[in-house]
């Protein structure tokens, strides 16, 4: 937004400096959610299970809405242990809920377990609502023993039963919500199976295109606009005439729209309709000046580019990128100053294509080599151009 916030002032916490730009990269913590697989003591798991008073068997459950900007829900039925349980660091709430047909059949058909939710005051309902019904959502079960739970549920933070240990447990048992079955004042139940036993799903997942790249623009496979990307040892140009589109390209600056056409070049950008910072800019060629999360009461210059939440739940990619035309003055004043460079105010970039451009990628070669023709690392094109078939003459 050029008049409330000069990008030049974004905090350390919010940029990473290369040279004259600022590199933000909006999918640093795109997986923090993720953790790396836990080592499980099977030693312990089977000494227990043969002993002669074995502890009791603690059941955990978890819940990754991340893809809908959530957070991972966390809970237990509250039957064992009444209040929070903390397990690995991590705290499991008490929530009322029941399970059935977890079992695994002799007959090799796979488990669809059945969980059913209590709607208290349709906290479920107001749930799923903003998170598809919770469809293709991750949910885990955790099992391990009451003598390894970590000490700080006990009083005094001792374990009278044992020591606390995060590695003995039976293995997690991962299922996908694959539909909601029943919904009422009372309660919320879903169908659960295993990521083999989605009726849509691929094996193998990655399908082989020739000519369609099947990774998520700036997501992963892809990377582009990440910091590892910027990292300068990766890039090269062999003329001088091609060291600025280099450096645009190296951090990651909007390139191009969903047809290839060029955002830089192509959409009516100067300098006399921008605003002072971006004028100056241009003499570096960056035309684009970075404007931070979309505000809806904000107003924007021509050139101002900002990054807006991505509500797709099928898209990896948590971000989307978008460029203010240079197409009127919709603010014309500003704290009783009048604006005289192109701007927009109140349009979500969205919906509104009359003045916003969406950097978006053609999923082609044409579109990676925009991108990526300066890369040393080469292209990150996904499609295999190989496996085309040719006519021999």
């Amino acid at each position: 937004m050029s008049e409330i916030k000069n990008p030049n002032s974004l905090s350390r916490s919010d940029e990473i400096k290369r040279g004259n730009y600022a590199i933000v990269d909006s999918r640093v913590d795109q997986y923090r959610h993720l953790e790396k697989p836990l080592r499980i003591d099977s030693q312990k798991l089977v000494d227990e299970l043969h002993a002669g008073e074995s502890s009791i068997i603690i059941e955990l459950f978890e819940v990754d809405t991340s893809r809908f900007s959530g957070e991972i829900l966390r809970f237990h039925n509250g039957e064992t242990v009444q209040g929070d349980i903390v397990f690995h660091s991590k705290t499991y709430k008490p929530f009322p809920f029941e399970i059935s047909d977890f079992e695994v059949k002799g007959d090799g058909s796979m488990p669809r377990p059945k969980i059913s939710l209590a709607n208290v005051d349709g906290y479920i309902s107001r749930l799923l609502r903003e998170k598809n019904d919770f469809v293709g959502l991750q949910v885990t079960r955790i099992r391990t023993f009451l003598k390894y739970l970590d000490a700080e549920n006990f009083v005094d933070n001792i374990n009278p039963f044992g020591s606390p240990d995060p590695t003995a447990r039976f293995p997690d048992d991962i299922f996908i919500v694959n539909q909601k079955t029943e919904e009422s004042k009372e309660s919320v139940t879903f169908e659960l199976v295993s990521s083999l036993d989605l009726e849509e799903a691929n094996v193998p997942t990655r399908i082989m295109y020739s000519h369609h790249c099947p990774w998520s623009y700036r997501g992963i496979g892809c990377s582009y606009g990440s910091i590892d990307m910027a990292n300068s040892q990766y890039w090269s140009h062999g003329k001088e005439e091609d060291r600025l589109y280099r450096s645009y390209t190296q951090i990651g600056f909007p390139v191009a729209d969903e047809n290839d056409k060029n955002i830089i070049t192509d959409y009516g950008f100067s300098a006399a309709g921008n605003a002072s910072w971006q004028s100056q800019n241009t003499d570096e060629g960056v035309p684009f000046v970075y404007s931070g999360q979309y505000n809806s009461t904000g107003i924007y210059s021509s050139g101002d580019w900002v990054k807006v939440s991505n509500l797709h739940p099928n898209d990896e990619t948590e971000e989307l990128v978008f460029v203010a035309k240079p197409t009127g003055i919709m603010a014309t004043h500003f704290e009783g100053t009048a604006l005289t460079f192109f701007n927009v105010s109140g349009k979500d970039p969205r919906f509104d294509k009359q003045n916003w451009i969406q950097d978006s990628c053609s999923k082609t070669i044409t579109a990676c080599k925009m991108r990526y023709r300066f890369n040393t690392q080469g292209l990150r094109f996904g499609g295999f151009p190989g496996i085309d078939k040719y006519k021999y003459q």
